[in-house]
Formats: C-alpha cells, structure tokens, sequence
C-alpha cells in the first residue's frame, strides 16, 4: 500500500517569508504575485489547493464550483459578495474566517494591506475592475441567495468555550460546551474544538480534513500504511491536512484550540485502542 502521511504546514513561519505586494489589481495574476514573493501555493486540498498570500488593493471577480475559505491572519480585507439585491460587502478582520458560497461571484479588496488563508479551487474570473459583475458581458454571474453567518470571529467564539479533558468514549453530550459549529463548508461543518486529554479515532470518507491549532500543542496520531500508527507533533500556528479515509485521533495533555474544517459522513472508534483497523467501528 502505498504510504500517505498528513501535511504538515507551519502557517506562520510561510506567511513570514512573503512579501505584501502592493496596488494589486483585478488584471494582476496570481503568477505575477507569486514572482513577487507575495503569494504561495500550499499543496492540494480537496480537488482544489491551499493558499497564502499578502496584498494591497482589489482582486478580481471570481467564482467556484464549492465553497471558499477564507481565514485573515493579519490586516483588514473587504469581501464583496453578489446576492439577488447587488454586491454586499463584508468586513473581514485579523482572526475572522469568511465563507464564501459555491457558485457566489466575489472578490476581494484590502487599502492597508491583508495576509490570508484560503482553502479554494480554480474558478471563472472577470479582469475588469467594475462594481458589479452583472455589468459585464461574460457568463451570466450567480448570485448568492444569502449568506447565513458570512464572517465568523474566531477569539469571540473561542471565548464562549470551555477546555474538556476528552476520552474515547465521550459523547456528543459530554463535549457540549467545549465545540462549536462555526459554518457550513462544502459537505461538512467548520468547528471550533477545545480540548485535552485523548480523542476517539476518526476518519472522513468523501475529502481530507484541515485542522488549525490556534492555541496549545498536540500530537496526531494517523494510520499511515500497513505498519503502525505514526505520530506528529502539531504546535500554535501548524496548519495540518489529513487525508481522505485516514484514521486519526489527537492527545493533548495540556490542552489545544483548534479550528477543523470536517467532511462528513465518517466513523468512529469509541474505545482507547492502539490501532482502530482492530477494533468495531460507529457512524459518525
């Protein structure tokens, strides 16, 4: 069998070596910005990529076949988004995430300067600089039709969650309080997850899941191959993509804050073992 390890990325240590490239336009390419030290491409995720990049200015219209995602490091952005009515603009500060539906034309804008994140795919895009898509001769724009719970604050939601020391065997019931289900996103949910102790293994059938650690230190422990589980240590900052069908859990003894972007349907391994291939399966 062939071996699949998680993708590890240290999000801030890429973040610091780019550059904010200024007077970005909806004519500048992602090439150009690339050249530049300002944009960087992270790997695959999903049947699309992750990205990073810092900029001034104000992107092109755009639109994509799933969701986007959109997490703001540092700075400010503007997310223009099409609805029935017009373009809405969204605000979209440092420590926010914005999801952006499927299909929506959107674009982005930023007068002082913004450094994002985004999990996204490519798309149909319009180089002109107008204040509505609809205005342009091209294929007909789809309009949102509204956006339930477009930006999220990430320290104001993590603030309403206590730390639970979890087991294996915890339920729903028990971890309520230290989870909260942020947004949709594509097939699954965006989740904000506090918690210590030893989780259940888990694994995802239809995509690859993608943790955040904001807070705290902790080990993922993933089936890799045939052999063993293997470890990896995953600390403030650490980005960490787990691929599709991978059984995995986390342990914390001191505790961890943690953004998870989750496909579902998946399953479960209620029980403290040492390999989840040994053991009776749940639906998740």
């Amino acid at each position: 069998m062939e071996s699949r390890t998680p993708r590890i990325i240290a999000l801030d240590a890429e973040a610091a070596k780019l550059t904010m490239f200024q007077g970005r336009t909806p004519e500048t390419t992602f090439t150009e910005r690339r050249a530049r030290g300002s944009a960087a491409n992270l790997g695959r995720y999903r049947d699309g990529m992750l990205l990073l990049a810092k900029s001034v200015g104000k992107s092109h219209w755009e639109t994509h076949a799933e969701d986007e995602l959109l997490y703001v490091l540092d700075g400010q952005m503007a997310v223009d988004v099409l609805e029935r009515g017009g373009p809405r603009t969204l605000a979209v500060g440092a420590g926010m995430i914005a999801i952006v539906p499927a299909g929506a034309w959107h674009r982005v804008s930023s007068a002082e300067g913004m450094s994002v994140f985004s999990a996204t795919m490519p798309g149909d895009h319009i180089e002109h600089d107008v204040a509505d898509p609809r205005t342009v001769e091209h294929k007909s724009p789809v309009e949102a039709a509204g956006i339930s719970q477009p930006v999220v604050d990430l320290a104001a939601e993590f603030a309403k969650l206590t730390m639970f020391r979890r087991t294996p065997e915890a339920t729903a019931a028990d971890r309520k309080g230290s989870v909260a289900r942020l947004a949709t996103y594509r097939d699954g949910l965006l989740l904000a997850i506090k918690a210590s102790g030893k989780d259940h293994w888990e694994r995802h059938f239809t995509g690859d899941e993608l943790i955040h650690v904001l807070d705290g230190a902790a080990t993922l422990e993933m089936v890799c191959d045939d052999g063993p589980p293997r470890s990896f240590a995953l600390n403030a900052g650490t980005t960490a993509v787990v691929p599709q069908n991978a059984w995995h859990r986390f342990h914390s003894p001191d505790g961890f804050t943690q953004i998870a972007v989750t496909p579902f349907p998946g399953e479960t391994v209620e029980r403290d073992v040492d390999d989840p291939r040994m053991a009776t399966r749940q639906p998740e």
